[in-house]
C-alpha cells in the first residue's frame, strides 16, 4: 500500500511536446508581469527569461522576438475576453441582463487591472506604426477582438428582433473606439468617467441601433405620409 501511495506522487513525465508548451506558456505568464512592469521598451529578454526560470535559448527555441513574445501576450489575453464574451452572450438567451453585468464587471476589472494592458496596446501600437512590417500581425489581433464582438451585436440584435443599421463589423468598430477612449479619458480624469460608464455607453448603443431600426421600418412602412410630413416641414 505505501508503494502504491508513493507511487501516486510521483509526478507524470512530460513528453516532449507538454514540456515545450509548458515552457511556452511560463515564458508568456512572465512576459506579461515583466511587460506591466517595465514597458515593452523597458522589458528586456533576459528579465523575462531569468523570472520564468529558463535560459535565453529557451526564449529562442520558442519566439522569434520580443514583438513575437508581446503579441503572444496579447493572444493569451485576448483568447480569454472573447470566451467570456461568447458565455455572456449565450447567457443572455436564458437570462436577460447577463450581458449587461459582464459588460459592467469587465468595465471595473479594466479599470482596475486592464489599465497596464491598455498601456502597452498603446505602446505597441507606436512601435508598429515606427515598424510597419509588423502592422499585419496587430491588426489580426484586433480583427479577431472586432469579430468577436461583431457576433455578439449579431446575435442580440436578433435577439431583440432588429437590424443592425450596417455591417455588424462596422459597429463592433464604433463600439470598441468608444471603449478604448473611455479608458483613455479615465486614465486622465478618473472622476469624469464612472466604472459604468462604459457598459451604459454599451446599452445607449444598443438602443440607438434598435431606434435607427425601427425609425427605418416606420418610413419603409409608411412611405406617402412621411413623405407629405417632410414636404409639410420643408414649406414652413
Amino acid at each position: 500500500m505505501a508503494e502504491e501511495a508513493d507511487a501516486g506522487h510521483v509526478r507524470k513525465r512530460l513528453t516532449r511536446q507538454e514540456s515545450r508548451a509548458a515552457t511556452r506558456a511560463r515564458l508568456i505568464e512572465s512576459a506579461g508581469e515583466v511587460f506591466a512592469e517595465r514597458g515593452f521598451y523597458g522589458a528586456s529578454v533576459e528579465e523575462i527569461t531569468e523570472r520564468a526560470g529558463f535560459s535565453r535559448g529557451a526564449f529562442y527555441s520558442n519566439f522569434t522576438s520580443r514583438e513575437d513574445l508581446f503579441l503572444a501576450v496579447i493572444d493569451t489575453y485576448l483568447d480569454a475576453e472573447v470566451r467570456a464574451l461568447a458565455e455572456a452572450s449565450e447567457r443572455e438567451a436564458s437570462s436577460p441582463g447577463a450581458l449587461l453585468k459582464f459588460l459592467e464587471s469587465r468595465a471595473v476589472r479594466r479599470s482596475a487591472e486592464g489599465r497596464q494592458l491598455t498601456l502597452l496596446w498603446s505602446e505597441f501600437w507606436l512601435h508598429v506604426i515606427r515598424h510597419p512590417e509588423l502592422a499585419p500581425k496587430l491588426a489580426a489581433r484586433q480583427r479577431a477582438g472586432r469579430a468577436a464582438i461583431a457576433r455578439v451585436i449579431a446575435r442580440q440584435c436578433d435577439q431583440f428582433g432588429f437590424a443592425p443599421p450596417g455591417p455588424p463589423e462596422h459597429m463592433a468598430a464604433v463600439m470598441m473606439a468608444v471603449d478604448d477612449g473611455l479608458v483613455m479619458q479615465k486614465f486622465l480624469d478618473p472622476e469624469a468617467v464612472p466604472d459604468d460608464l462604459r457598459a451604459r455607453a454599451a446599452v445607449l448603443f444598443f438602443r440607438g441601433m434598435a431606434a435607427e431600426w425601427a425609425e427605418r421600418a416606420a418610413a419603409t412602412e409608411h412611405p406617402a405620409r412621411n413623405t407629405a410630413e417632410t414636404a409639410g416641414t420643408d414649406h414652413r
